[in-house]
């Protein structure tokens, strides 16, 4: 078992009247300690916690609803205390603040662009209601009883050249695409993209910056990926209930409506390629391309899912086929629900990846 605890720590503000108020709840023996100042009327917050600590703020304008909390900033505590300034408040709003802290050892820190995502439950899968979905998204509950931290993009097409020494991407200069290392990394299959994981786990501890066993970078588990994609909401998509043309790259001559099913737009936008990392709106949590660009590798074999409640399922026991999630570039909307469920064991050039950095 890892050493590491998370600790979770709110501050609330009220920018409009100036009242400062502030509370917590401690998970952890060490909880990370907020406080806020302004500079130029722009609000400064000060975390304290153990160097090296891994901090995830959050913000929200309104706290009456469940989907309130929004990612605002990802890092690590190389001192402290440490001071963010959150230059995107408008001036003469209410914001909510609050800061999750995950506790490390000393030897690990984190690649750049990992997002710290705390220990919680959540409905895995879809409403009998939700249209078009499939006879394997039975809803249940699920419980992650470890947090973990889970890459903000997917693999890039830089990332994977840099590592192994080769880029087998269709969407590169491999075809006629012009040269854009910011695309995600494409036409990489499970076994490609286990390696990798394998070879940066192995790099970072040649580094010093993991430990030589207790924490891994490995593909994100079924459940861990749904948690992650839908940051708290319930909706078929992390932005709501329809997917429409443009809002993410997808086929958009086919959208989506959870109550009606497919929406036909003849003039919706299909690029036939992918694009850039981050190019679409994050969810709350900070995670791009989550819906559409590239489906996903899952760790997880396909396989039916539990009936009742379970904790931190590890996916079938069966099998070759591997999970894929996300949708892609060339998917219709339905397929880039948040439940949605594919499966393969062969290489395409719709499918990448995104990879996380857990305790065994």
């Amino acid at each position: 078992m890892s050493s590491a605890r998370y600790s979770y720590k709110m501050l609330i503000v009220s920018i409009l009247s100036g009242i400062l108020l502030s509370g917590g709840l401690a998970l952890a023996q060490t909880p990370a300690i907020l406080t806020l100042q302004y500079l130029n009327q722009t609000p400064c917050l000060s975390i304290s916690g153990s160097v090296s600590n891994a901090c995830t703020v959050q913000f929200a304008t309104d706290l009456r609803g469940i989907n309130a909390w929004h990612y605002l900033a990802n890092f690590q505590l190389t001192n402290t205390p440490a001071s963010f300034l959150d230059t995107n408040q408008l001036s003469g709003s209410a914001r909510f603040y609050r800061v999750f802290t995950q506790e490390l050892p000393a030897n690990v820190s984190p690649i750049p662009n990992m997002i710290w995502v705390s220990p919680g439950s959540f409905t895995m899968g879809s409403p009998t209601t939700e249209a078009l979905r499939g006879a394997d998204e039975m809803e249940h509950p699920v419980m992650l009883s470890r947090g973990f931290f889970i890459g903000q993009y997917l693999v890039t097409q830089s990332n994977y050249l840099t590592l192994t020494g080769i880029n087998p991407s269709f969407f590169s200069t491999n075809t006629v695409f012009s040269q854009d290392l910011s695309r995600p990394v494409d036409s990489v299959g499970w076994s490609d993209v286990t390696n990798f994981c394998a070879l940066l786990t192995q790099q970072e501890i040649s580094a010093g910056r993991l430990p030589a066993t207790g924490w891994t970078y490995r593909l994100p588990t079924e459940s861990e990926w749904e948690y992650a994609c839908r940051a708290g909401t319930i909706t078929a998509f992390y932005f709501g209930n329809q997917l429409r043309s443009g809002m993410a790259n997808f086929d958009g001559r086919n959208e989506y409506d959870s109550t009606s099913g497919t929406i036909t737009n003849s003039s919706g936008t299909y690029l036939s390629r992918t694009t850039p990392v981050g190019n679409y709106e994050a969810n709350r949590w900070g995670l791009f391309d989550t819906c559409g660009n590239l489906f996903e590798w899952c760790q997880d074999l396909y396989g039916p899912y539990p009936d009742g409640s379970v904790t931190d399922p590890q996916g079938g026991t069966t099998g070759t086929d591997r999970v894929l999630r996300g949708g892609g570039w060339d998917a219709p909307a339905q397929y880039c629900r948040s439940a949605q469920r594919i499966y393969s064991s062969v290489t395409s050039f719709d499918v990448g990846f995104r990879i996380v950095l857990a305790p065994n």
